[in-house]
């Protein structure tokens, strides 16, 4: 089964959608879009969270972002 984020948010709280439950590849899309349309900053990238998606900026870590 393919899971379903029904919502992504900023890193910084901020949220950037919150509808009709939509899978990774769909919400890449978005932020694909909204890099394009510079509503979100180029470098930018989804970290996957247990339900939720969130959209960090270019300067963060990836590998530091599951480290506890």
């Amino acid at each position: 089964m393919t899971p379903l984020y029904r919502v992504i948010r900023h890193a910084d709280g901020r949220d950037f959608y919150d509808g009709t439950p939509v899978t990774l590849a769909d919400a890449q899309v978005m932020l694909n879009d909204a890099i394009l349309d510079g509503r979100v900053e180029v470098g930018s990238f989804l970290h996957v969270e247990t339900d939720e998606l969130l959209i960090q900026p270019p300067e963060a870590d990836p590998g530091l972002l599951n480290a506890s």
